[in-house]
């Protein structure tokens, strides 16, 4: 019974503690085999230990580096033959592969591992779908749009936005599967298409797209308003106003204001309204704006009054004449304008009758242009006549003028003889400057002639004074031999009359 004891201790004891003289460690398996690989597609991976004795059986394992627990194919090596694996790829295989090799049922010998060789399996890409954020329903001029790729399956996939059929450009934001648009406006609409696609042996095999058609909401812009007035078949007046604004996604909110005082409000589709409001002639009604909103931002008009005035006052037409190459008129513009009226409405006669199809007729807001050639059929008298658009029952006429080849060509009798006065006039101006000139000069040659000739020419006197010592030098030396010539006459004088005088006193 003791003897059976202790042989359980022994074998506890070998089983806990196992031989440690006993364990050999294989080398280093090898791994090689395709890099890439379609899926579903067979391949074979090869292992084997370098130098191994050809009597020693070993087992090859191999796995996923990521999921080690798993093998994916196993050999039994018992001639010393290298291990093949045959292989159907699947997704799951897609990865760092490594080879374990151990002794063939034999736990004495301790196992290895080869260094990682990595496999791409390539899984078509199918049924790809573009996510927006903001959805493309509510996406708002200024706001970042972001549209991603998304795949149900595939691997190693690359991707190319279309916009409208042509390929993105700047300054989209592209980050693989993700297009990124900041600030979006009305010009970053239409349609995005995204192609995904897979990479074999630089082939493009797989490919799948998706589109979507981008439309951006626009903010209402500043509203313009503008107001006209009818009259009522009743009698008075009535004002509409319309205020408009030129882009915007619906819906929109327009208000009438009086200062801060609301009229009137209408929610719409449509990107103009109409106001009524009663209307008093030549009286002030205040200034009105118009407001108008969507999707929570608003924007004001500008103001404009309400202040309605009749045609009032003189109304004058006032020719502007266009001359050919002879110097002929060739033809003519008319423009007739009331003094005072905020809707003025212009008619034009020849002759006294309504002038219809003649001429090129451009209304202003403030005037009314006629436009005629001159030649023989549209000679004639003419003038304008100027009424209240709302109201036509009074009317002022202008002065009538005539428009013919042989009126606008002739010179007027006034304009001769404005030009002749002016030349008259120049010429009677031009000589008694000449004749007051030429006294003035005799005057004051009369009143200061040496000056005169002092200030006649400098230069010319600075030679004068040269000339004048000089004269003087010789004029000195003349005097003093004059001097000497005169005390020598003088002693001969005088001896002369000694002589005389001695010569008579001998005598007696």
């Amino acid at each position: 019974m003791e003897s059976m004891h202790l042989s359980l201790i022994l074998i506890g004891i070998s089983v806990l503690h196992p031989r440690m003289d006993a364990l050999e460690k294989l080398d280093e398996p090898v791994l090689w085999g395709p890099s890439i690989a379609l899926e579903r597609s067979v391949v074979d991976f090869f292992c084997e230990i370098p130098g191994k004795p050809t009597t020693l059986s070993v087992q090859y394992e191999l796995y996923v580096k990521t999921n080690p627990d798993k093998s994916i194919g196993e050999y039994s090596s018992l001639s010393g033959e290298f291990a093949t694996f045959y292989l159907i790829t699947a997704e799951q295989h897609n990865g760092r592969l490594i080879c374990k090799a151990s002794g063939h049922n034999d736990t004495d010998i301790e196992s290895s591992f080869s260094n990682g060789l990595d496999f791409r399996v390539i899984v078509p890409v199918t049924e790809v779908n573009i996510i927006s954020h903001p959805s493309i329903e509510s996406i708002w001029e200024g706001e970042t749009l972001t549209l991603q790729c998304a795949k149900t399956k595939g691997t190693y996939v690359s991707y190319d936005w279309l916009w409208n059929d042509a390929p993105v450009q700047m300054p989209y934001d592209r980050n693989n599967d993700t297009l990124i648009i900041h600030r979006v406006s009305a010009q970053n609409a239409g349609n995005y298409k995204c192609v995904a696609s897979n990479q074999f042996n630089d082939t493009t095999i797989f490919n799948s797209s998706s589109d979507v058609t981008v439309y951006i909401n626009e903010y209402v812009s500043k509203p313009e308003i503008s107001f006209d007035v009818v009259k009522h078949d009743i009698g008075g007046y009535k004002g509409i106003i319309t205020c408009q604004s030129k882009k915007g996604t619906p819906l929109y909110t327009f208000s009438l204001l009086n200062h801060t005082d609301l009229i009137a409000t209408e929610t719409t589709d449509a990107t103009r309204v109409f106001f009524n409001m009663a209307i008093e002639l030549n009286r002030y009604m205040g200034q009105v704006r118009c407001n108008a909103s969507n999707e929570g931002n608003w924007v004001l008009s500008e103001p404009i009054s309400l202040t309605v005035e009749s045609v009032g006052g003189a109304v004058t037409m006032t020719p502007f004449k266009h001359v050919g190459l002879d110097f002929q008129v060739i033809s003519v513009e008319l423009h007739c304008k009331v003094e005072r009226g905020t809707f003025p409405h212009y008619s034009w006669f020849l002759n006294n009758s309504r002038l219809l199809g003649r001429g090129d007729l451009v209304a202003r807001s403030d005037e009314s242009v006629l436009a005629l050639s001159v030649d023989r059929d549209n000679a004639g008298f003419y003038h304008c006549q100027a009424s209240d658009r709302f109201d036509n029952s009074t009317s002022i006429c202008s002065p009538k003028m005539l428009i013919s080849k042989e009126a606008l060509n002739t010179v007027s009798p006034l304009v001769v003889i404005v030009v002749f006065t002016s030349f008259a006039l120049l010429n009677v101006a031009v000589i008694a400057c000449c004749i007051y000139g030429v006294v003035l000069r005799r005057r004051y040659s009369r009143k200061y002639p040496l000056r005169k000739m002092r200030i006649t020419d400098k230069q010319e006197d600075e030679e004068e004074e040269d000339e004048d010592d000089l004269m003087l030098e010789s004029y000195e030396e003349d005097v003093v031999q004059a001097d000497r010539l005169s005390d020598s006459a003088e002693d001969e004088d005088q001896s002369v009359d000694e002589t005389v005088l001695y010569e008579g006193t001998d005598s007696e």
